[in-house]
């Protein structure tokens, strides 16, 4: 896997997702490292993402199953969620939406002025990601706007909560 320049930014991750955690939606989880991941190799059912512009582009990313999602848009709206309706995608945007807000306030010294998009979450089963630069894969492809064409892994961040698993993964590229 490739190490890339940006691998510093994982207490930022970890600290910007347990302060969102801790203020608006009320479980407890606990997170275990940050490792590098080849963007071929994430499946997920739930990805909600917020891109960014600016001296760099990229993408911040939860990345869970529909249990934590569902877990998450109950401890967050106050009320039962059983399935992967609107509530659920605006509440899985709403958390990537702050996490990439507290995130870009924190690394700004390090990585410049960034612009965040509005969140996207696409729910499925299994769903997995490609940039544009792997065009042989038949995978979803996320394009928010912005194209990595990175060659770089994503820094992925596991957090737990009773036994349910998400990442925050995040990559990034400086821009000529």
């Amino acid at each position: 896997m490739t190490i890339t320049a940006y691998g510093d930014i994982t207490e930022d991750v970890i600290s910007c997702t347990n302060e969102i955690f801790a203020t608006m939606i009320p479980m407890n989880i606990t997170h275990d490292g940050s490792f590098y991941q080849k963007e071929d190799m994430i499946t997920t059912d739930v990805i909600s993402l917020v891109s960014f512009t600016g001296e760099h582009s990229g993408i911040i990313a939860v990345f869970c199953s529909k249990e934590i999602a569902l877990k998450i848009t109950t401890c967050m709206l106050g009320i039962e969620v059983s399935e992967m309706n609107q509530d659920a995608k605006d509440a899985m945007g709403e958390v990537t939406n702050m996490i990439a807000g507290s995130l870009k306030n924190r690394i700004y010294e390090r990585f410049g002025a960034m612009h965040l998009s509005v969140p996207i979450v696409i729910a499925g089963a299994d769903l997995s990601i490609s940039s544009a630069s792997n065009k042989e894969h038949h995978h979803i492809k996320i394009s928010p706007g912005i194209t990595c064409n990175s060659q770089n892994s994503w820094l992925m961040t596991p957090f737990s909560s009773d036994g349910n698993n998400f990442s925050v993964g995040i990559i990034i590229k400086k821009n000529d």
